[in-house]
């Protein structure tokens, strides 16, 4: 707001409900006597890891935090000690034709915190790991089974009373049966990105991700951020959102409703080995519109559901150098988080 004072940068990270659409939640430390205002959160996605594509940087996470934090004080649900979240995700992705290709996916995270070199700038660990239960096409093969195990280390820090800065690397392996844990198995996603307090509702976020998909590999990480404790915009690219607090929420973080439209990018990249026995990297993309409920209980367990429409689906094996469309299909969403 102009002329208005800007907020102080506490830089510590929300977790609880992480991938959500709503409010910070709670911090990795507890926070030192003074410390309050906007709430960076470093869990940067490109899109939610309960999805096809391998953990990528910028998300949900980012959002959610990037765009509160209570005005003198810590979020409500703040845990001390290392252990901040555990999440857990289900998704399904049907497969309606021959020429179509179904996905399940089922996967669990777990984010810790330690000062780096202390609190004001800590280093957020995260571990994963996913299964995804993959159902033909007929006219390629393609393996039943896909792992992801990654582990993302993030950091943060405040460069001025508006700016402050996030940067975070996932290393992980990304593979079939046959290939996990071979060397052309992993791959490495990363981001840099500022976030800036705007006015009291606006903030801005720019920056650029890389990340393990087919075809274009770098996205920039642009856009705006509303909030003024009722609805939520997003006007970011590569995730646009929009979400509205419903009624039966409480005034204040804790027990909140959210119902919430999005679109998002899927896609990964496996090393994978063909039905001939030779070596192959195996990638997928998609683009994806849905709309989602969302209960955020501070402290305590979330949920969230969503489901939506998949569109602009392509599989493509590096050896052989040219793409196969794939039918749209529709997916469903849901994930637990403590």
């Amino acid at each position: 707001m102009a002329g208005a004072q800007a907020p102080n940068v506490t830089p510590y990270p929300t977790t609880a409900g992480a991938a959500s659409t709503g409010q910070a939640e709670s911090s990795l430390f507890p926070p030192p006597a003074k410390a309050g205002g906007f709430q960076p959160d470093p869990l940067f996605r490109l899109a939610d890891t309960s999805t096809l594509p391998a953990a990528d940087p910028l998300g949900i996470d980012a959002q959610d935090a990037a765009r509160r934090g209570p005005p003198g004080g810590m979020p409500p649900g703040t845990r001390p000690g290392m252990f901040q979240k555990a999440n857990f995700t289900a998704s399904n992705l049907p497969r309606f034709e021959d020429d179509s290709l179904g996905v399940f996916t089922a996967g669990a995270d777990v984010t810790f915190g330690f000062p780096f070199p202390d609190r004001s700038s800590p280093l957020i660990v995260t571990p994963r790991y996913r299964a995804l239960f993959l159902d033909g096409p007929d006219f390629v093969d393609v393996p039943s089974r896909l792992h992801e195990a990654s582990i993302g280390l993030s950091t943060f820090r405040r460069l001025t009373d508006r700016w402050t800065f996030n940067g975070g690397i996932d290393l992980g392996v990304f593979a079939d049966d046959q290939r996990f844990g071979d060397s052309g198995s992993f791959f490495v996603t990363g981001r840099a990105l500022g976030i800036k307090q705007l006015t009291s509702t606006w903030k801005g976020v720019v920056g650029a991700v890389y990340v393990n998909r087919a075809g274009l590999s770098v996205f920039p990480a642009l856009g705006l951020m509303y909030d003024d404790g009722q609805k939520q915009i997003d006007l970011i690219f590569p995730r646009p959102r929009i979400a509205w607090l419903l009624p039966g929420s409480t005034p204040k973080p804790g027990d909140q409703r959210w119902f919430f439209v999005s679109g998002e990018f899927g896609g990964g990249r496996y090393a994978v080995e063909r039905d001939g026995g030779g070596d192959d990297t195996l990638s997928y993309g998609d683009a994806r519109i849905s709309i989602g409920h969302e209960r955020k209980v501070i402290g305590g367990l979330s949920r969230r559901t969503d489901f939506g429409y998949v569109f602009a689906r392509d599989l493509e094996y590096d050896n052989d150098g040219y793409d196969f469309a794939l039918d749209d299909t529709l997916f469903v969403r849901t994930s637990l988080t403590y």
